[in-house]
């Protein structure tokens, strides 16, 4: 046999809809008989979505997961071949629990013909596999015979999404499955997405195919589900690496592709053009928004602040692009310290993107707090706790328009800001989604002019004017005072702490070599880089502050709203902390 036909679907399940997973799997089925193809591939836990915490143990979804292979599935597979992710128990004569496996089911002939057992189980960020699943045993991997129209017969490996990522493991799936025949290894997916993750994949992928020597086919998810913290994305991502050379569909179109796949012997390599993070980044947050709200039992509008900074201006343009400018309503919250410039730039952009947007001034509220403070105390507030009256005054009132409106808020904090704890409980840090709280403070401003590289609706002061909460006569950005942060030092610091887990020293020694990353430490608006700002001790010194920052203030983030993941490692359940340990 020279080729095979596969149908690479990546599904987008229904959380423990099992019977409409199945059903919906049919059709793709029917699809794919139409097409004349040979072989469907689903994704990893295809038949009840990912991330479901502890209901992955509940025997009763289990059972219901069995029924459906064999009572609508394996029914429609008489004239295709299916791999199908789902859930299998091994139960001893008494109906004891031996073990649970996540699983890939093979069906053909219109029964199933063999069950793959994941044996690397995934135990990182928001994946807990050993919470739920038993390791599959290196012993009992074998590639299966599948029988094709025609007469003909497929030897098939395959793996299930870790098994993939061998390196420094003792056991390597794919090299055993070819060893024992495979002529082409079928990776099943549930992959979380991050802005590295898809160059991560090809270049996991085309490691295994040049030791193995056999084509693959990569077949992912396209889901946004989550882990309470944590919106976790699956962009769908499907490949093929074969003779042809790679074939490759694009994150979050979640379309099944038809590929030819030659079943030739191949090594690669499979150069790939790499996709810049800010369209990546676009993408994918338009897509956890959109997804968000459709989940979110018929709560279907957005309410925003907006203050004319950056952080607002990006958050109201995603959610635009991802509900319509008539689901969004903004709102300005002015008081004394707002200054004419950002009150402009927020009517401007408001009206640039046509939504509804409402100006309710808070000075007459914030004042009279403030007097009655001063009248109960005998002296007035400090001027932390005053920021604090407004900030939470602000949220007060976003809070009350969402309940007018049949609406969630949507909260504009970054992850630079969440590091710092720069941000105030019950004031800016609510709302129901925080999209930009995994993507740090230099980022954001370059998915502003990715999003609207004309400049059609976010005006050039948006990305000028400094950044500034404008909640004390401290922060006039008029006078060019704002947050007290140097962000071009403080988000890179940020990133090197928590995403690429460096510590102080390694960034010193990396700062005295002038090692640091380039397209992480840009120069400010100056011109001015990190090395003409700072002496490797100072630079030390900045990375420690911020490290403790960062343990300091997670009594905050624990209590903050959800994000959506796009980082190797996020705030959240992705990076575990503690109160009391830091």
């Amino acid at each position: 046999m020279s080729g095979v036909r596969i149908f690479a679907c990546p599904f987008t399940p229904h959380l423990t809809d099992v019977e409409g997973n199945a059903r919906r799997m049919v059709e793709e089925l029917l699809a794919a008989r139409e097409k004349n193809c040979d072989l469907v591939i689903f994704p990893e836990t295809a038949l009840t979505g990912y991330c479901l915490g502890d209901l992955h143990t509940d025997p009763e979804l289990v059972r219901r997961q069995e029924r459906a292979i064999e009572e609508i599935l394996a029914p429609a597979c008489v004239h295709v071949a299916a791999v199908i992710g789902a859930t299998c128990e091994r139960r001893d004569e008494e109906g004891a629990l031996v073990t649970r496996h996540n699983s890939a089911v093979v069906l053909a002939g219109g029964r199933v013909i063999h069950r793959a057992y994941k044996v690397l189980l995934a135990n990182e960020g928001v994946l807990e596999d050993s919470r739920y699943f038993d390791a599959g045993s290196a012993d009992h991997l074998s590639p299966v015979d599948v029988p094709l129209s025609g007469g003909r017969t497929l030897r098939l490996g395959v793996l299930i999404c870790q098994d993939l990522w061998d390196d420094g493991e003792a056991v390597h799936p794919a090299r055993q499955l070819t060893e024992m025949g495979a002529r082409l290894l079928c990776v099943i997916n549930a992959s979380p997405f991050h802005l590295r993750k898809p160059s991560l994949r090809r270049t996991v992928a085309a490691a295994r195919v040049a030791e193995c020597g056999v084509p693959l086919v990569y077949v992912n998810a396209t889901s946004l589900e989550d882990v309470g913290k944590n919106l976790v994305l699956f962009d769908g991502h499907c490949f093929a690496m074969s003779a042809a050379g790679l074939v490759q569909t694009r994150p979050w179109d979640g379309v099944p592709v038809v590929w030819d796949v030659p079943l030739d012997p191949v090594r690669g390599p499979f150069p790939a053009p790499e996709a810049r993070p800010e369209a990546l980044l676009a993408e994918a947050l338009i897509y956890g928004i959109r997804e968000f709200f459709r989940k979110s039992r018929g709560i279907g509008d957005a309410v925003i602040g907006l203050s004319g900074g950056i952080d607002s201006a990006v958050d109201a343009l995603l959610v635009t692009r991802a509900l319509g400018a008539d689901r969004l309503t903004c709102v300005n919250l002015p008081t004394r310290f707002n200054s004419s410039l950002t009150r402009d730039l927020a009517g401007r952009i408001a009206a640039n993107l046509g939504v509804n947007y409402l100006i309710h001034p808070i000075e007459d509220v914030v004042a009279a707090h403030t007097a009655r403070f001063a009248g109960i105390l005998g002296k007035p507030p400090k001027t932390l706790t005053l920021e604090n009256i407004q900030a939470r005054e602000r949220g007060n009132v976003l809070m009350a328009y969402a309940q007018e409106l049949g609406a969630m808020v949507v909260g504009n904090g970054n992850k630079t800001e969440f590091q710092r704890g720069y941000a105030t409980l019950y004031g800016d840090l609510i709302g129901a989604l925080m999209p930009l709280g995994d993507v740090h403070k230099l980022l954001v401003y370059a998915l502003g002019r990715e999003l609207d590289p004309h400049g059609e609706v976010l005006p050039g002061e948006v990305f000028t004017v400094v950044p500034s909460a404008e909640l004390s006569d401290n922060q006039n950005v008029l006078e060019g005072r704002g947050d007290p942060f140097d962000y071009h030092v403080e988000a890179p610091l940020g990133v090197e702490l928590i995403e690429h887990r460096a510590t102080p020293a390694a960034l010193r020694a990396a700062f005295e070599a002038r090692a640091l990353d380039p397209s992480l430490w840009i120069p400010d608006a100056r011109g001015r880089t990190v090395y003409d700002k700072m002496t490797p001790e100072t630079f030390e010194a900045a990375a420690r502050e911020v490290r403790e920052a960062i343990a300091r203030s997670f009594f905050k983030r624990v209590q903050s709203p959800p994000n959506i993941v796009v980082s190797p490692r996020a705030f959240g359940l992705d990076l575990h902390e503690t109160l009391l340990g830091g």
